[in-house]
């Protein structure tokens, strides 16, 4: 499919890997705000994840609420525990984990957009007391060590320009015998060819992720930071319904992009999203890339 371009490279007719860009990443979901509220329900799910899809699940808003509770308890997360959102977005995993299991969580983003919209909604659920939310590099946080029992990331990972630094300061966070909770997409192991290379970079250069890592680096980098306990799973049958809606959506979105850049109204930005939203579902389907949870614990 043919996508015009309202603006300079904005196609991304040349793909080239970058380093990760702080601004890039604010830019990118503080601009596109208003679609996930739109197509995602954000005032509601209070979530940007792919959610988890089986057999019970019939809304997005039910997926995204599955996929919290299903790493929750593979993290046999307690109301004892201290639990750091890495990568919290505006907060809706943090909320979830508060008020339904009774921990404390601190959330941590680069958009201070996003800051706001957490506390408006930890405030709204009734869970002020048992979150906090701040601006913070999840790979140099301002923590003292072994602050944290659980250290939770989901899609946030990715973004690492190393995925080793957030792995090395997770270990830090932890205190002994720590839980880490990770789901991202992962790049498949076997080389790829150019063509997938770019198709799989169409699929996430929008969404300024630069680089995914494969999942046999994942876990050979959480095995060298002393985890123990290790467990992977593919996931990614539970999360193809999100990626095929995703898809579907930058149909109609692609037409909305052009009215809207032809009023001055949508960018660069907005048709990256739509691009990333078209090409990670072709990608996904083709085993390019897969969905995948990652558990271990901190030796103690």
């Amino acid at each position: 499919m043919y996508w015009p371009c309202p603006g300079r490279n904005c196609c991304m007719d040349e793909l080239p890997r970058f380093e990760m860009n702080k601004d890039k990443i604010v830019e990118y979901y503080d601009t596109c705000d208003k679609d996930y509220r739109l197509v995602w329900h954000l005032d509601r799910c209070m979530a940007m994840h792919m959610g988890f899809w089986d057999e019970d699940t019939k809304r997005i808003s039910e997926a995204l609420i599955r996929e919290n509770d299903i790493l929750a308890q593979q993290a046999n997360i307690t109301p004892n525990d201290r639990v750091l959102d890495a990568g919290c977005g505006v907060g809706g995993s943090s909320i979830h984990l508060a008020k339904n299991y009774g921990c404390h969580v601190t959330g941590i983003t680069l958009s201070g957009k996003q800051v706001e919209s957490a506390e408006h909604f930890a405030d709204r659920h009734g869970v002020s007391d048992k979150t906090n939310f701040q601006i913070a590099d999840y790979t140099k946080t301002p923590f003292k060590d072994e602050s944290f029992d659980v250290i939770w990331a989901v899609e946030s990972v990715c973004y690492a320009q190393d995925k080793n630094d957030f792995i090395k300061e997770a270990h830090r966070l932890l205190k002994p015998g720590g839980r880490l909770i990770v789901a991202d997409g992962f790049q498949r192991a076997s080389p790829l060819s150019p063509k997938e290379e770019r198709l799989l970079s169409k699929s996430y250069l929008g969404w300024e992720v630069h680089n995914l890592e494969t999942d046999a680096r994942f876990r050979d980098g959480i095995e060298s930071h002393s985890f123990s306990n290790i467990r992977e799973d593919d996931v990614t049958p539970m999360v193809m319904t999100s990626s095929r809606r995703l898809h579907l959506y930058s149909y109609l979105a692609f037409f909305v992009n052009i009215y809207g850049w032809l009023r001055g109204r949508r960018g660069r930005v907005e048709m990256g999203n739509v691009v990333a939203a078209y090409n990670q579902y072709k990608s996904l389907k083709r085993g390019i890339w897969t969905y995948k949870t990652f558990y271990a614990e901190k030796l103690g």
